[in-house]
């Protein structure tokens, strides 16, 4: 299977790309590179340019997801009440564990993760 790339925002700690990549999986996170001022517009082109789905807390880059060209990047948006780092990595445990297929190729998508519910739009 071709390994996922993923991109963390700003708003996800370096603990939590750790933990991804001790699940196998390619992940940049924007706090270790030192890119945590970047505005949105600039990580949404970082994602697309590296070919990595972008995970965030924030909710704007759904807004940019539906306003991109030809849905330009793929964005999974974490919507947890509990969002310290022991509740982050489970959730994307038990998400991924689903839905990693979905996440690795061409086509683009957005997930919305909640603590009840997840959508996912093509």
């Amino acid at each position: 299977m071709k390994q996922t790339r993923l991109l963390l925002d700003a708003n996800i700690s370096p603990e939590t790309a750790m933990f991804l990549r001790s699940l196998g999986f390619d992940v940049e996170s924007l706090i270790e590179e030192g890119l945590g001022g970047l505005d949105d517009v600039a990580v949404v082109e970082r994602a697309r340019k590296t070919r990595r789905v972008l995970i965030t807390f924030d909710l704007d880059f759904g807004e940019l997801y539906y306003f991109s060209a030809r849905r330009a990047f793929s964005i999974i948006i974490l919507r947890l009440d509990d969002q310290r780092v022991e509740n982050v990595n489970v959730a994307l445990q038990k998400f991924f564990v689903k839905y990693r297929r979905l996440f690795g190729g061409k086509k683009k998508r957005l997930a919305v993760v909640s603590d009840s519910d997840l959508r996912i739009v093509e």
